[in-house]
C-alpha cells in the first residue's frame, strides 16, 4: 500500500503533493478505517535519468524525515523520474531495506508497485519465493519479476503487457497498478481495480499534463497537488 510518482520535465511541487500525500493519505484512510495510521512511513526511494546518469536513492526513513535524501532528490530530478513512497502491507517486511521501491531489475527497468496481490498466486524463480515465503522479500520481488519479463524496448508494450498480467493477478475487491522505467528514459504504467470504492478512489491512477511536463501518480497525490489532473487510461507511456 503505497504512492507513486512518474514525472517526465519533473516538478517540484508534484514532488511536494508526494510528500504531503505520505504524511497524510485522506484516501487511505477511507480505505483503513481506524486500524492503521493514514500515512506511508516505511521508506522511500527514487530513480531519475539524465542525459549522461542513472540517480538511484532508497531509504528506511519516512520521506518527510529525510532531510538529506530530500536535499539529494531536488538536486537529481534528472529529465525524468520515479518516486516511490511506502506502507508495508506484509508486516515484517518493512525491516528489509531490499523491499524499498522502485526495485531495480537488472540495471534494466525499475519499478514501482502499488496494490494488493497475494503473494501465493505470483510466480517468480525459486530464490525469490523462498525469500517471499520467509517474510524477507515483499510480493514487489515477483511483480519486479513479472515487469522484467513483460518487458520490450517499446514501453507502449510493456504497459500492455502488464496490463494483461494486472487483470490476470490482480483478485476481485482489490486493486493494483505499476509504473515502470527503463535505463533508455522509456516509461509507462499500468493499473486495474476490480472494486468499489473506497478501494477504488484509492487505486486510481491519475495524468498530469502541462507545457513539457507529463506525470502519473497514484490518487492522494493528485488530490494533493489539486492540479489540473484526469484519471489516466488503464495504461499508457510517457
Amino acid at each position: 500500500m503505497c504512492r507513486m510518482l512518474l514525472m517526465r520535465s519533473p516538478k517540484e511541487s508534484l514532488f511536494n503533493a508526494l510528500i504531503a500525500a505520505a504524511v497524510d493519505d485522506p484516501l487511505g484512510a477511507k480505505r483503513w478505517g481506524n486500524k492503521r495510521e493514514p500515512n506511508h512511513p516505511d521508506g522511500w526511494g527514487f530513480v531519475s535519468i539524465a542525459d549522461d546518469s542513472i540517480v538511484e536513492y532508497r531509504s528506511p526513513l519516512p520521506i518527510w524525515k529525510d532531510e538529506k535524501g530530500l536535499g539529494f532528490y531536488k538536486n537529481n530530478m534528472g529529465m525524468i523520474s520515479l518516486v516511490h513512497v511506502r506502507k508495508t502491507s506484509i508486516k515484517g517486511t518493512e525491516k528489509y531495506t531490499q523491499n524499498i521501491q522502485p526495485v531495480n531489475m537488472a540495471n534494466v527497468v525499475w519499478i514501482g508497485y502499488n496494490g494488493t496481490i497475494s503473494p501465493e498466486n505470483l510466480d517468480a524463480p525459486d530464490p525469490l519465493k523462498k525469500m517471499m515465503k520467509k517474510g524477507v522479500l515483499a510480493d514487489t520481488a515477483a511483480v519486479a519479476w513479472a515487469v522484467l519479463e513483460s518487458y520490450s524496448e517499446e514501453p507502449l508494450t510493456t504497459a500492455m503487457s502488464l496490463k494483461g498480467w494486472l487483470e490476470e493477478n490482480v483478485p476481485e475487491g482489490s486493486g493494483a497498478a505499476v509504473f515502470f522505467l527503463d535505463s533508455q528514459g522509456n516509461a509507462g504504467y499500468a493499473w486495474e481495480c476490480k472494486c468499489e470504492d473506497p478501494e477504488l478512489s484509492y487505486y486510481k491512477i491519475y495524468l498530469y499534463e502541462e507545457g513539457d511536463t507529463k506525470a502519473v501518480a497514484s490518487s492522494t497525490v493528485a488530490l494533493k497537488h489539486g492540479g489540473n489532473w484526469k484519471e489516466a487510461p488503464e495504461y499508457g507511456v510517457l
